[in-house]
């Protein structure tokens, strides 16, 4: 008989055990379940400036990375001009009143649009990508280090080229604030040497930069051209493919076109941002943002590099220039 009831009571126990271990298994499932559903009805916009996805191509696969990896919904949306703020307003505005939980932006003017982008950080937080805006405080900024860029690509023209030549600097995109600092960087590389410097600018009503940079080196015969950000120096390739000149090429900038034409001997060296971890990055901390439903104000340099068709294919530098591929 005690036999009988202690074996009753075992099983008692038994039954007891395995009813709280699974009322515990149930519990912390549906608590995980649904967190990872929130994250999934998590949704990012990203906006950024100009016309030409290529260009973000290595900044998208580390967005869509971070994206996949925190379980959330990214848009994202580039523009019909290259850089027009009032559209870039109106697709700010537009994210937002579509369910935007979050924004990431690279800013196509940097006093332009600084108003839209401090009252979208009102109601939702707002990561800043490589160009900052003019006299808002607080927001997320991720970015290389523009001044050392230009600093770098001014190196690599006194590396390469000799003092006596005609540097070119094409002047676009100068209502950005990455642009005004790689500019500063690259004339103070140069303050000391002997190069005659011709700074390009166009007229508002001059539309075709390639064809721009045809006439510019039919007039000057510059023997160096050099480009601050990607698009400029992709309308440089642009334009010395139909005008027949012998002019370096130095710039700033990696989309697939431009590491194609380095490659081949067209540009001679490049300065590049690692895109991809500015992308997962700036996933990364507006997900914390939008977990506390505040903004945190956070900034990091993210790394450069200099490279030329001598070092494009060291594995450091193939690992950056090639990301989507590794």
């Amino acid at each position: 008989m005690r036999f009988v009831k202690a074996n009753r009571k075992f099983w008692f126990v038994i039954l007891l055990f395995l009813g709280l271990f699974g009322m515990l298994f149930i519990s912390t499932y549906l608590y995980i379940t649904d967190s990872s559903n929130q994250d999934k009805n998590t949704k990012i916009s990203v906006i950024v400036y100009g016309n030409n996805s290529d260009r973000w191509a290595t900044l998208k696969h580390g967005i869509d990375q971070g994206a996949a990896d925190y379980g959330a919904q990214v848009n994202f949306v580039t523009m019909t001009e290259e850089s027009d703020y009032k559209e870039q307003k109106r697709l700010l505005g537009r994210e937002i009143d579509n369910g935007a939980d979050g924004i990431i932006i690279a800013a196509t003017d940097s006093n332009a649009m600084a108003d839209a982008v401090e009252k979208a950080s009102l109601t939702l937080p707002v990561v800043l990508i490589e160009t900052n805006v003019a006299g808002v405080s607080g927001l997320d900024y991720l970015t290389a280090d523009n001044y050392s860029m230009g600093l770098n690509i001014g190196r690599s023209v006194i590396l390469n080229s000799e003092e006596s030549k005609k540097v070119a600097v094409l002047m676009e995109n100068r209502q950005r604030s990455s642009i005004v600092e790689r500019f500063d960087g690259f004339m103070d590389s140069l303050k000391y040497s002997d190069y005659e410097i011709d700074l390009w600018e166009r007229e508002e009503d001059n539309e075709d930069l390639p064809q721009f940079i045809q006439d510019k080196l039919a007039i000057t015969r510059a023997d160096i051209v050099v480009a601050l950000d990607d698009s400029t120096l992709e309308a440089v390739i642009d334009a010395l493919g139909t005008y027949d000149a012998a002019a370096e090429v130095y710039g700033i900038g990696s989309t697939n076109k431009i590491i194609h034409y380095l490659d081949y001997g067209i540009i001679q060296s490049i300065v590049f941002q690692n895109e991809f971890n500015m992308g997962y990055l700036s996933v990364q901390e507006l997900f914390k943002d939008n977990k506390d439903k505040v903004n945190n104000y956070f900034e990091t340099e993210i790394e450069f590099r200099t490279i030329n068709r001598e070092t494009m294919y060291l594995p450091k530098n193939q690992r950056l220039i090639f990301p989507i591929i590794q």
